[in-house]
């Protein structure tokens, strides 16, 4: 469910009004169907399809369902979609659609006038689906995924207390680098963890992310490591869709299956390894810090690591 904050009976009224004075019955239909498969306003409302629905009693059927379905930032998104983008070949413009953005604004979103979507303000609150992801529906995700170089050696090295406190130390500075541009962190599995990004420019943002994260644990291991060694990561970037779920364990995607596999099979210590789908996202500011590395016919991974000198 995407809604988890009450909407007042005025931003229903200013969204109801948008709706019944922007579209007909038929084109209400048609963009409630681009969202919920099958729906049907006459079968809705009970009038008889002879009959024509009243625009208002439509549109308060229809903003009505969305509402109790979880769904009216995702209602809200698609009109603001039409308005920038149009709907069957035709502009629209929408009346009231301004201050019911700002209505959801006040509420504690976000909103991308360029992708027309919502986002959480994480000065408000902060969740792993952003505040608008809906489970069982596919999404396009960056993710970035970290594993510590020799943890079983290094939990048999040290006590216990002294792994624990800098894990703990590694912990807070993924959720740091992650949280910064927007990421959320997915899973947390000890020695490693996974990072997903979502909305408008998700590659620069998890690569960016990544190479911070390098950078920081530079700076962690000069300067307040808690072992006698280096504190080390492997870090990889891919992209791609995947089918949300609320549990983590419940996304399955070959996009998982090969972040995991650029990680174990071919990410070196302290390195960043990003697919050919994160690269070609990069702006050339970014992608000139990657160097290519060729990893089997036809396949190339760019790679990002610390150099000092002329190494």
């Amino acid at each position: 469910m995407l809604l988890t904050v009450r909407i007042s009976s005025r931003t229903r009224r200013l969204c109801v009004r948008t709706v019944a004075e922007s579209f007909n019955v038929r084109l209400m239909n048609h963009i409630a169907r681009s969202l919920i498969r099958n729906y049907d306003l006459h079968e809705r409302t009970g009038f008889p399809e002879s009959m024509t629905i009243p625009a208002r009693d439509a549109a308060a059927q229809l903003v009505d369902d969305f509402l109790s379905g979880g769904r009216f930032i995702e209602l809200v998104q698609e009109l603001a979609r039409i308005s920038n983008e149009g709907l069957a070949g035709r502009r629209y413009r929408l009346r009231g659609l301004t201050p019911l953005i700002h209505e959801i604004e006040s509420l504690g979103y976000r909103f991308n006038a360029e992708t027309s979507t919502f986002s959480e303000d994480t000065h408000f609150h902060t969740t792993r689906n952003w505040g608008v992801l809906e489970d069982g529906q596919t999404y396009v995700f960056s993710l970035m995924r970290i594993d510590v170089v020799g943890n079983s050696r290094l939990v048999q090295k040290y006590p216990d207390e002294t792994i624990q406190h800098t894990y703990s130390d590694l912990r807070t500075l993924f959720c740091e680098v992650v949280e910064f541009r927007g990421g959320r962190v997915w899973n947390w599995e000890g020695d490693g963890a996974t990072a997903a990004f979502y909305g408008a420019d998700t590659q620069p943002a998890a690569a960016l992310s990544a190479v911070a994260l390098i950078h920081e644990l530079f700076f962690y291991n000069a300067l307040r490591r808690r072992i006698e060694e280096n504190l080390l990561v492997r870090v990889a970037v891919h992209n791609g869709q995947i089918e949300y779920r609320s549990q983590f364990e419940e996304m399955k995607s070959p996009v998982f299956e090969r972040l995991i596999e650029i990680e174990s099979k071919y990410t070196k210590p302290q390195s960043v390894y990003m697919s050919e789908t994160v690269f070609t996202g990069l702006v050339n500011e970014i992608a000139e810090w990657l160097e290519p590395v060729r990893i089997e016919p036809g396949t190339t991974l760019y790679r990002y690591r610390l150099q000092f000198g002329d190494g």
